[in-house]
């Protein structure tokens, strides 16, 4: 039957704490604001320099593979803002999460740390993400042999997946 299963689907009888804020956590924050703040002086700094036709798009081997005007880039800088506007908004409400695991009373505390944690964590590698992508453009745009660089992708991948899956398996065996 439905309401059998293990998973507590019914979100509204989980504990609503806030986790504790650690170290870890402000540091976290910390770099990913002083990241999205470097994003944003970098950008007005280097918008006005830009040639009117830029770089707009890489393959996966980090070359160039389209070009489009500047003004594209107000797209990439919108996203950052959002994207990490977002995921410090929904930092704050763990409670609405999807788990892998039952929330109870007594395993909140360690799941809902361990969950926003993990937004926090990808927050700060989403904006360095993006950083690079705009110093990699406006590096292309000036030098044509520039670009992501080959390792690019598998590095992106593996900053991006390795926590999501070690936070699945900590988040099981701390259920």
């Amino acid at each position: 039957m439905i309401g059998d299963r293990s998973i507590n689907r019914n979100k509204s009888d989980r504990p609503r704490l806030k986790p504790e804020f650690w170290p870890a956590d402000w540091l976290l924050e910390g770099l990913a604001l002083i990241g999205l703040l470097f994003f944003i002086g970098y950008f007005i700094y280097h918008f006005p320099k830009l040639p009117q036709i830029i770089p707009s798009h890489f393959n996966a081997a980090g070359e160039v593979d389209a070009y489009s005007s500047k003004s594209s880039l107000w797209l990439l800088a919108g996203m950052t803002v959002f994207i990490y506007g977002l995921l410090t908004f929904i930092s704050f409400i763990p409670d609405k999460f999807n788990f892998l695991v039952k929330i109870t009373v007594q395993n909140a505390n360690v799941q809902y740390s361990m969950a926003v944690r993990l937004i926090r964590y990808l927050k700060l590698i989403i904006v360095l993400l993006f950083t690079y992508i705009f110093y990699s453009t406006i590096r292309a745009a000036s030098y044509p042999s520039g670009g992501l660089g080959l390792w690019f992708m598998p590095v992106f991948l593996c900053l991006l997946f390795i926590p999501i899956i070690l936070y699945g398996v900590f988040s099981y065996k701390r259920k």
